[in-house]
């Protein structure tokens, strides 16, 4: 609309400067005609106009004939007549007139050209609002209507839609790339350079931090018993109950531009964190873990299912405990894991004793590796022992590590160590073979009636194919399966799957027998002693020690004795270390006692030593031999 009243307003003037430039023009030469003697005196005329008279103000004109002349008044009655033809010749041969009116014809032919030009840009214009329009739509992008909008206008309006949409996408896709995409919190690695910006705040301002560092308890056993997506589920609600309690304790920090909260992070798994920014006293850090603790604690509502799990909580204070994000977070992980020794479900605060610990941990965890893959184990075998003849029944297998530097390393030690770590299926592989190996020999020398007894692990019992595992030890050492006993703790068995049962049952079918080792430590009930595929039980040694000072500890002895011959089950008392404990377990009826008093775990040559030499004759005659106790004459 502007541009067409400019350009009618500029032909408009143009047309008056046209006007005017005639004018003057044509006054102009009418009377340098008159000079020129070109005027005529007399003359038959009447009064005539023409049409553009009107343009021609102050002009007058009277015709003879067919021509038409003008009238110049002189004087009273003298006139003068010119032919307007050679005034109109004149005026438009005249230089000032051609190149005036040349400028306008420039004027208006540029005009007419930027016209043209104008209506090309409004088509493309319209061309790429419809463009921008069309990709708001598809990437679904209200735009608010513009009333009264030029194509220019439009099209700067939707581009600032554009600009602002893509700008959104820019900020969610920065943000994703720092984020946990299930929970929707800061990743570890944002985590991380948050908590090195607020430290160096901390450091000139010479205050506190605190890092909570948060492991569920339970949730593996929920992914196991209902599924990755219900644990994810977990993982989400959990998230949520975690930023109440920032919200609750006052400890939110939302990233400027991404909008995430940074002072709470999964940091993997079902592991999370909290950040302290501000720790005015040491109890607040105790005072949101035991709030953290009570929020986990409290149900799971999923579908129609009612789930409870657990935290251990580990707890570290900077600069106390740690000056760099990652020190902060080990020693806070560190501190977690003493909490989960100590028996989960609390909170425990990073000391340098647990350090020492954790160092000693991963030391050893490297050095199990090297032990394994150059096999720098050996086997200790320690004899179980009838109570009436002291005939053996049969050697329990027991690994040692003889370590090149610190020397011996107990296997109470290691064996956690590798369990934890899973080496204990490598190990177990190793333990397994060595000790059907060795019993293939004593078997192969006379020894048919005794037995070697290997300990399985829960790792063992999940991790490997029971039956098939132990058939294919037997198969390479031609040991019979007779000769093998597989001995689990009491609280494995309890857990173990119907799977793991079914394969252990395989095993007692082909004539390997099993041991439920530690048993009355493991809380089970007596119907579910009779469901297991067991034959032999063997007494925890706390009910031994405790037997000849405690009457209920005799009495739970003899109850487990009656249990064994009612359930046709043979019983061994574990830790016999004293003349009376031995005689005690006599009286009670159990058959069979393991422990220093009978014998130390020895080498396999001391046991090839003491039980071959000399007893050639009654090995063959009975299938074993005597294991005389030290002290028992």
């Amino acid at each position: 609309m502007t541009r067409a009243i400019r350009l009618t307003s500029t032909l408009v003037l143009g047309a008056l400067f046209v006007v005017i430039l005639l004018h003057l023009s044509f006054k102009a030469h009418v009377f340098e005609l008159l000079s020129t003697g070109f005027a005529v005196s007399s003359l038959e005329n009447s009064v005539a106009s023409p049409w553009y008279a009107f343009l021609l103000h102050g002009i007058h004109f009277s015709s003879s004939e067919s021509d038409l002349f003008v009238v110049i008044d002189l004087a009273a009655d003298t006139r003068k007549f010119i032919d307007v033809n050679l005034v109109w010749y004149d005026v438009f041969t005249s230089p000032i007139t051609l190149t005036a009116l040349a400028t306008l014809l420039t004027i208006i032919f540029y005009l007419l050209k930027a016209e043209c030009r104008y209506r090309n840009q409004d088509r493309d214009v319209d061309k790429i609002n419809n463009d921008v329009h069309n990709i708001l739509t598809r990437l679904e992008v209200d735009s608010a209507p513009l009333h009264h909008k030029s194509p220019l206008a439009g099209l700067s309006h939707s581009i600032h839609d554009l600009s602002s949409h893509l700008a959104r996408v820019k900020r969610h896709s920065e943000s994703q790339i720092f984020q946990d995409k299930l929970t929707k919190l800061i990743d570890r690695h944002a985590y991380i350079d948050h908590i090195e910006v607020k430290l160096k705040q901390a450091e000139l301002n010479q205050a506190k931090c605190g890092l909570l560092f948060i492991d569920l308890d339970g949730f593996k056993q929920v992914n196991d018993s209902f599924g990755h997506s219900f644990g994810d589920e977990i993982l989400i609600q959990v998230a949520l109950r975690l930023s109440k309690v920032v919200r609750q304790f006052g400890l939110e920090d939302t990233h400027p531009i991404y909008g995430l909260e940074q002072n709470l992070s999964r940091l993997g798994g079902d592991e999370f964190s909290i950040f302290i920014p501000t720790l005015p006293n040491p109890n607040l850090c105790t005072e949101i873990a035991q709030s953290i603790l009570c929020d986990i604690e409290r149900d799971f509502l999923l579908g129609n299912k009612l789930v409870k799990i657990g935290a251990s909580i580990g707890i570290a204070v900077y600069p106390d405990s740690a000056a760099t994000p990652n020190s902060l977070l080990q020693m806070a992980d560190v501190a977690m894991y003493r909490a989960k020794s100590d028996g989960r479900g609390i909170f425990k605060v990073y000391s340098p004793e647990m350090g020492s610990k954790m160092r000693r941990y991963h030391y050893l965890l490297e050095e199990l590796r090297l032990a394994i893959a150059a096999q720098s184990f050996y086997l200790s075998f320690q004899p179980i022992v009838h109570v009436e003849d002291c005939a053996i029944d049969y050697f329990e297998a027991l690994i040692r590590w003889n370590h090149p530097i610190e020397g011996l390393i107990p296997p109470a030690e290691f064996i956690p160590i590798a369990e934890e770590s899973n080496l204990i299926l490598e190990l177990g592989d190793w333990i397994l073979l060595e000790s059907c190996r060795q019993m293939s020999a004593w078997h192969n020398a006379g020894m048919k009636k005794v037995k070697i007894s290997v300990n399985v692990s829960g790792i063992q019992l999940k991790h490997r194919k029971i039956f098939e595992w132990v058939n294919t030890a037997l198969e390479k050492t031609g040991l019979p399966a007779s000769a093998l006993m597989l001995e689990i703790t009491e609280s494995t068995l309890i857990k173990a799957s119907n799977e793991t049962i079914s394969q252990l049952q395989q095993c007692r079918d082909a004539g390997i027998s099993v041991a439920i080792d530690d048993f009355g430590t493991g809380f089970s009930s007596l119907s579910t002693l009779a469901d297991l595929p067991i034959d032999v039980i063997k007494i925890d040694k706390l009910f031994i020690t405790q037997a000849n000072s405690n009457p209920k500890y005799r009495k739970i002895l003899n109850s487990i004795s009656e249990l064994g011959q009612q359930l046709e089950l043979k019983v061994v008392a574990e830790g016999v270390e004293q003349i009376e404990q031995f005689e005690l377990v006599k009286d009670l009826g159990i058959s069979c006692v393991q422990g220093y008093l009978v014998s130390r775990p020895e080498s396999s040559n001391n046991v090839g030593s003491k039980v071959l030499n000399g007893n050639v004759n009654h090995i063959a005659a009975t299938g074993t031999s005597i294991w005389l106790p030290e002290h028992v004459g």
